[in-house]
């Protein structure tokens, strides 16, 4: 199950939720070319995007970086695809957006007819879908559209479904919350809007006052996948939002951890946890590494419930007048037994079944390597703190020492990641490195909350960043 809702596969029937970003990759997430004779990533397939970003996109098949020296940057990504009247709604707001578009852009051009809904019942399904794990589910589709993406008459008129569904299941939310998203900008702001962050707050106050476990895991791309060198005029972009997503997370009074610690939460680890995913590998001989993108936008709570689509937690993907996003939320309608915190519990086959999919993925539990942590329970202290975190922890250790890799927390201003990052283990001692890498487990490591907490991230107002409003970041 990978991928962004931006592209459809229909039939009107049938609805793929795929990427268009994503490139075919053998290997999840591999970070160099397998073979040295063999491109498995051709021309462009082969990027990184903070290295060099996509140019030149009419020549495909020519290289953005030099694959001998700079590794891939590996992608993770979650969708899924759904059938019927759910799949319906999908094409309709297909066809809504694409006519919208052929009446603004190209009202007289043949070439690009408008699109007319099928019937509900007559269609001619000249393929098969395999009838494969597939289980009965609810799923309503929701959106981020306005007149501008669907062509509504009103110009005060649109729609923010998925802010609403994502607050909605963050505030029913029983037991815990798994998120993934490229992007974390919420937070009580005259610039910020979306109330994801503040659901996420007033839900775990509840469960502090109450005295019940809660979990909220939250996985976030290492550094924004912007053009640019951390530290250097060509990063002000990378810089900017990584201002936004700390200035959400852990930076100011106003942040998701500064309000729970301003209400009387000392340790607000306890309840939410944030964390990046990494890679290594060894190229041309040398060990090497690279954070893996998270590109994911997906809530999972309880087992029970999804959202899966294209939004990502910020105000262009969730006010619902700027970027047009759309979703899936899904609920499961069959069951298994299950455990949470330690009690006997009824889980969702497909709810349940990609929460641990995932978990394994992140802690290298897949495949052939034996499953020596049990992932059935979310929210047990046995498994958050021993094993989820923990592991989070090791890798990340492991990493800082080999790579002296960035973000960390062992840089919080520009001369100390200067200094930091330099003499690598991977560098000076290849074979000690690569011994040291035998204990890392999967690909997850904590999200370095402190990485350059000493300097001001925001742009200057010299430059063109500077010169922007503030919603182009927000």
């Amino acid at each position: 199950m990978e991928s962004q809702l931006t592209d459809y596969i229909l039939q009107q029937s049938y609805c793929c939720i795929t990427p268009v970003e994503s490139c075919e990759a053998v290997e999840r997430h591999s970070v160099y070319e397998t073979f040295p004779t063999t491109k498995l990533w051709i021309g462009k397939d082969y990027t990184n995007f903070i290295v060099k970003d996509f140019n030149n996109l009419h020549q495909p098949f020519q290289d953005l970086v030099d694959r001998n020296v700079t590794p891939r940057m590996p992608w993770h990504d979650v969708g899924a695809m759904v059938e019927g009247s759910a799949a319906r709604d999908l094409a309709r707001h297909f066809i809504q957006r694409w006519n919208a578009t052929k009446m603004e852009k190209a009202k007289i051009n043949s070439q690009y007819p408008y699109l007319v809904p099928k019937a509900y019942k007559v269609y001619n399904k000249d393929f098969q879908i395999p009838d494969i794990n597939k289980v009965q589910v609810s799923c309503q589709v929701v959106r981020s559209v306005s007149h501008w993406s669907a062509g509504f008459l009103d110009v005060d008129t649109w729609e923010g479904s998925i802010h609403e569904a994502y607050v909605d299941a963050i505030s029913k939310a029983r037991h815990y919350i798994y998120i993934e998203n490229q992007f974390f900008i919420s937070f009580p702001s005259p610039h910020v809007k979306n109330q994801v962050s503040d659901a996420i707050y007033k839900r775990i106050m509840r469960a502090h006052k109450e005295g019940s476990v809660f979990r909220v895991y939250i996985v976030l791309p290492l550094l924004p996948g912007f053009e640019g060198e951390v530290g250097t005029p060509s990063g002000t972009a990378l810089h900017s939002i990584t201002h936004w997503n700390y200035a959400s997370i852990s930076r100011g009074k106003d942040s998701l951890l500064g309000r729970l610690k301003e209400s009387g939460i000392q340790n607000p680890s306890e309840y939410i946890t944030f964390h990046g995913l990494r890679k290594h590998s060894v190229l041309n001989c040398e060990p090497i590494t690279e954070l893996i993108y998270v590109h994911s936008k997906l809530l999972i709570a309880d087992d029970r419930l999804v959202i899966c689509g294209s939004a990502n937690i910020n105000d262009r993907s969730l006010i619902g007048k700027r970027d047009s996003e759309i979703a899936v939320v899904i609920e499961d309608e069959e069951f298994k037994k299950g455990v949470m915190n330690g009690e006997p519990y009824l889980r969702g086959k497909f709810s349940g079944c990609l929460r641990e999919y995932l978990f394994k993925e992140h802690l290298g539990l897949l495949g052939t390597v034996k499953n020596c942590y049990d992932v059935a329970d979310p929210v047990s202290a046995k498994f958050y703190h021993d094993v989820w975190r923990a592991t989070a922890a090791k890798n990340t250790e492991i990493f800082e020492q080999v790579f002296h890799c960035i973000p960390s927390d062992q840089a919080s201003n520009f001369q100390a990641m200067k200094r930091y990052m330099q003499e690598p283990m991977s560098r000076t001692d290849p074979a000690a490195a690569k011994a040291r890498l035998i204990d890392i487990r999967g690909h997850l490591v904590t999200f370095p909350l402190h990485f350059l907490c000493d300097e001001t991230l925001t742009p200057t107002a010299g430059r063109v960043e500077g010169m922007m409003p503030t919603s182009l970041w927000t």
